[in-house]
């Protein structure tokens, strides 16, 4: 599925673009999101917590720069990572573009994506729509960011994380089991993307407007109708 998103900070382009390029800092910016290990300047192992209501998903992978144009402030990246407790798997390849506009930097998100598991359950439109709402908190803390020191991470993205080894390399014989009851199991992060309160928010937002409203109680009140139609229809039968 394609999902399109955009943000805005007040910036220069130049320092937005060389924040964005610095993915070990940024990553904190992006809700559940960490670098696990740098594997080399255009590849990184990463990690993402996602919760649906009282399911937690936990997902590793890597990411790679597939094109990095800082004249332009253009980058395309490829991302694939796999449920650590799952068949779930997310795939995703993302264009990043970056425009000066009256003394702010805009950014547009292009992003070319394919889940299997839980998360593909949500459907495109509800994906959509918590998608807006992390770029609206993903923009927040780039705002936030941009201020600090070079040097300093948002809330958050200073956790320690466990290192994990290139994905389709053999797993060492010191690493820590993945199953639930591995005394080291990190807990799931307060800043882990809490994926269900941001469905809900989304499908308020839709049912706020007062014609989506009538519409979807029209749309319920026909098929009761036929429904009972139906059952009079039958109960009338010899």
């Amino acid at each position: 599925m394609q999902i399109d998103s955009a943000f805005s900070v007040v910036a220069p382009i130049d320092k937005v673009w060389d924040t964005l390029m610095d993915f070990q800092r940024v990553a904190g910016c992006v809700p559940g999101a960490e670098i696990l290990n740098k594997l080399s300047d255009d590849a990184y192992q990463i990690g993402m917590k996602v919760k649906l209501g009282p399911v937690s998903m936990q997902y590793k992978g890597q990411m790679s720069v597939l094109e990095r144009n800082a004249g332009e402030h253009r980058a395309v990246f490829q991302g694939r990572a796999q449920e650590t407790r799952g068949q779930g798997t997310a795939e995703a390849t993302v264009t990043l573009s970056l425009a000066e506009a009256q003394g702010s930097t805009q950014g547009a998100v292009s992003a070319d994506l394919a889940l299997s598991g839980k998360a593909a359950a949500m459907g495109k439109s509800v994906i959509g729509g918590v998608t807006e709402q992390m770029m609206a908190l993903f923009a927040a803390n780039l705002q936030a960011l941009l201020a600090e020191p070079a040097g300093e991470a948002p809330g958050g993205a200073g956790q320690e994380a466990p290192l994990a080894p290139p994905v389709g390399s053999p797993v060492p014989a010191v690493s820590a089991p993945l199953s639930p009851s591995a005394p080291s199991q990190p807990s799931l992060p307060d800043n882990s993307l809490d994926a269900l309160s941001l469905a809900k928010g989304v499908l308020t937002d839709q049912l706020s407007h007062p014609g989506k409203l009538m519409g979807l109680l029209a749309a319920v009140a026909f098929c009761a109708y036929q429904l009972g139609r139906r059952a009079g229809l039958r109960a009338g039968r010899p």
